[in-house]
């Protein structure tokens, strides 16, 4: 998920583990050199754009078309001749939205993500610790609180919201990009946890 640079050095340490052997996933890490050639263009295109491959795509990988499902879905979602919002917009909703889920390797990776579009390291990890402490502008309150409702209560999401987006600019398609996104994150967190993927230490370091 983005941003897609983070990711593990397979080199640093055995397949499957991180460098205190840690498990990276509950279900392991495939063999590389077994995997579909369409997957394995995947990790090739991280390590020349990157450096390296990121646990969570390893970690999917146990079933290759899983991996590749997201990243294809993930790359047109987040392309931004494809985009109604900012970068900006994108990356608070995927911090908020994996907050809200309590995924902490999406958080961690998407908060780099987040400091890169705003210009501002501090900002981005202050939104990422509880965006009701930070001052926001109107637009990110309302992105904000809305992908956090439609994750805890999706139920509770109606007109109210839509209209509170539309007074500030929001278009019906930026709108429903909001509520993609939002969506989507919850399907991405949800296999993290389920999987236990371990943040990579390049969260740690970056």
């Amino acid at each position: 998920m983005s941003n897609l640079s983070l990711a593990h050095d397979r080199t640093a340490s055995p397949a499957g583990t991180v460098d205190d052997a840690e498990p990276v996933s509950r279900l392991g890490l495939p063999d590389e050199a077994g995997l579909p050639a369409h997957v394995r263009a995947l990790y090739d295109d991280f390590r020349a754009h990157y450096g390296f491959v990121p646990n969570w795509l390893s970690a999917l990988a146990i079933n290759p078309d899983t991996a590749y499902r997201l990243v294809e879905f993930y790359r047109h979602l987040f392309d931004p001749k494809n985009s109604h919002l900012t970068a900006a917009d994108r990356e608070l909703i995927a911090v908020v939205t994996s907050a809200a889920n309590h995924c902490s390797y999406c958080v961690f990776n998407h908060t780099q993500a987040l400091a890169s579009a705003l210009g501002d390291k501090v900002r981005a990890q202050r939104i990422a610790q509880g965006y009701g402490h930070v001052r926001l502008s109107d637009r990110e309150q309302a992105l904000a609180e809305t992908v956090d409702l439609l994750t805890r209560s999706p139920t509770a999401v109606g007109e109210a919201e839509i209209e509170r987006l539309r007074r500030l600019g929001l278009t019906d398609k930026a709108i429903t990009e909001v509520f993609e996104i939002s969506a989507f994150f919850s399907y991405a967190n949800r296999l993290t946890i389920a999987l236990n993927v371990v943040p990579d230490a390049q969260f740690f370091s970056a």
